[in-house]
C-alpha cells in the first residue's frame, strides 16, 4: 500500500476555498482558545503555499512580497486590513456569525 506525503496531500486539499475556510476557521477557533498565534500563521502559510506562490498572492493584494514574507515565517503579525487583503487575494474572507446559545 503507497504511502501519501501528508504535507503535499494537505496542500492539494487546501486548493479547495471550501476545504480551506474550514482549515482556517479550526485553526483560529484553537488560537481564540490557546492564544497560540502561531498555529493560526502556519495554517494561513499552508492556504498561501497551496493557492499559489507568494509573489502571486503579493500582486493580488496590497501587501508587498516582503511585507508577505515577513508574517508568513511569524516575524511580524498581520493587521486586521492585511489579513483580510491577503485573504482576498487567496478567494477567502472573514466571517462573523453568532455564538450558539449554551456556549457551544
Amino acid at each position: 500500500m503507497p504511502v501519501k506525503d501528508y504535507r503535499n496531500d494537505l496542500l492539494v486539499r487546501l486548493s479547495d476555498p471550501a476545504y480551506s475556510a474550514q482549515y482556517l476557521k479550526a485553526a483560529l477557533d484553537e488560537t481564540l482558545k490557546d492564544g497560540n498565534r502561531e498555529a493560526f500563521l502556519l495554517a494561513f502559510k499552508n492556504i498561501v503555499e497551496a493557492t499559489g506562490a507568494v509573489q502571486d498572492i503579493s500582486n493580488n493584494s496590497d501587501i508587498s512580497r516582503q511585507h508577505l514574507q515577513r508574517i508568513l515565517s511569524g516575524n511580524e503579525n498581520p493587521t486586521l486590513e492585511t489579513l483580510a487583503s491577503a485573504l482576498n487575494a487567496v478567494g477567502l474572507t472573514i466571517e462573523f456569525k453568532p455564538v450558539s446559545v449554551g456556549g457551544n
